[in-house]
């Protein structure tokens, strides 16, 4: 607080327009966050002049960092031809050609604004193929902000049930009671178990959604075992298997369905593909897409303002051309150095805390237990964890609330270390020297 005292300003002053000074609770702490005045390469100045290494990248949204030179110019040069048309942009095709060439499951795409926009019409469509009603995801997976999947997404142990046979419980008020009798939770990373739930309730399903790496474990990435078997059990019922791909699909050049060499019938994105602005997309089987064909109908109908817009287009493709595939697997190896440091750091000092990740993705975790679903998060300790977090703000290094983060192509090797014997400070006034 005393480090920040033109953030605290701001952050009373938007309490008298936003309810808590706040319109996006994942970048909401205490005291106050910080209010950021510039972002540049792997840095973000504040507004109290505070230089701070950005490991988190806005949600792993900037892959190439910040201010990126092949995206300024191409949003410049839109910005010369205009912000947005009521009819489609050239640039729009060769987007969506980018990305049906990389993504398996991909054979036809369409834009959207945001990630909860994608899953929503992904699940809709897999309604409408399927005539069926029902929905099935993983304890602790987030798909966004809309009803169907607002669900068992940070449930209270206490009502959550038997870890094999998951209740699906509200998220938080406003949500419908209807979800709770149409929405299925299954355990994550629990083949067998969510094998028998799906098989108890197939003829009613329409999907299956799930990431593939769950954010809200700490970038925890799924058993290629429970993929498959997800794969197999869906495939044999007729069921759409949709990966939420908002997050994963920065593991590799064609996501994590091509790192795990399994391919979903749907596919939901968003974060890389709009190089920094709001965007999201959902694809895949020719099959099921041709449910929006306008020429047919369509069948599902699917509007929005903003949907493909030439701007977004235009940083989209700038960010895409460049991570090729030897960046992705550069950010990916950086991923695993930070993986690698932050363990041996832990052993060092007996933290009672892991490391979780995959790729150029990565998360602390506050318990000495393995995580590898929900349950296994019961024993975290959050003091430490708010400690953390606070600690590498004052450090000069901002992760998420969850103290997870994310490597991107501006990282460096002295900005690693750098970041590493910071967290070794924090844990020494945290008593673990």
């Amino acid at each position: 607080a005393r480090a920040n005292p033109a953030s605290a300003k701001l952050n009373e002053r938007a309490k008298k327009s936003l309810p808590g000074g706040d319109s996006r609770n994942s970048i909401w702490w205490k005291p106050f966050p910080v209010y950021i005045a510039r972002g540049q390469g792997s840095t973000m100045t504040d507004v109290d002049g505070n230089e701070r290494v950005d490991f988190i990248s806005n949600m792993t949204t900037l892959i190439l960092g910040h201010r990126h030179p092949a995206v300024i110019e191409a949003v410049e040069a839109q910005v010369d031809r205009g912000l947005s048309y009521p009819a489609p942009a050239e640039l729009v095709i060769e987007w969506a050609e980018i990305i049906c060439e990389r993504i398996p499951s991909v054979e036809k795409i369409r834009f959207v604004n945001s990630g909860t926009e994608a899953t929503l019409n992904a699940i809709r469509a897999a309604r409408a193929f399927t005539g069926r009603q029902k929905i099935v995801k993983a304890e602790a997976g987030y798909h966004g902000a809309h009803e169907d999947v607002a669900v068992s997404v940070s449930p209270s142990i206490d009502e959550a049930g038997d870890e094999l046979e998951p209740n699906a419980l509200h998220d938080y008020e406003g949500i419908s009671d209807r979800v709770l009798s149409t929405t299925i939770v299954i355990p994550f990373n629990r083949p067998e178990a969510a094998e028998a739930i799906i098989r108890a309730n197939g003829d009613e399903i329409a999907a299956v959604i799930i990431e593939p790496v769950i954010g809200r474990l700490g970038m925890l990435p799924a058993n290629p075992e429970f993929l498959q078997r997800l794969r197999d059990v869906t495939k044999e019922l007729g069921i759409v298997l949709i990966f939420d791909e908002v997050i994963s699909l920065r593991i590799s050049s064609g996501g994590s369905q091509e790192y795990f060499g399994i391919t979903p019938d749907m596919t939901a994105m968003g974060k890389i593909i709009g190089g920094g602005l709001p965007v999201g997309a959902f694809g895949g089987k020719d099959e099921i897409m041709a449910l929006f064909d306008p020429e047919s109908g369509p069948r599902v109908k699917h509007a929005g303002t903003f949907n493909g817009n030439p701007m977004t287009a235009a940083a989209g493709i700038a960010t895409l051309k460049s991570m090729t595939p030897e960046l992705f697997e550069q950010i990916g190896t950086n991923g695993e150095k930070v993986r690698e440091k932050l363990r041996s750091l832990i052993s060092d000092r007996e933290a009672p805390m892991g490391v979780t990740g995959i790729a150029s993705l990565f998360s602390l975790q506050f318990t000495n237990e393995q995580v590898v679903d929900y349950r296994s998060l019961e024993s975290a300790d959050q003091t430490l964890a708010a400690h953390m977090f606070i600690g590498m703000l004052n450090e000069g290094y901002t992760l998420s609330p969850q103290c997870a983060g994310n490597i991107s192509s501006a990282i460096t090797d002295d900005q690693i270390d750098g970041f590493v014997d910071a967290v070794g400070r924090v844990l020494e006034r945290a008593g673990y020297g």
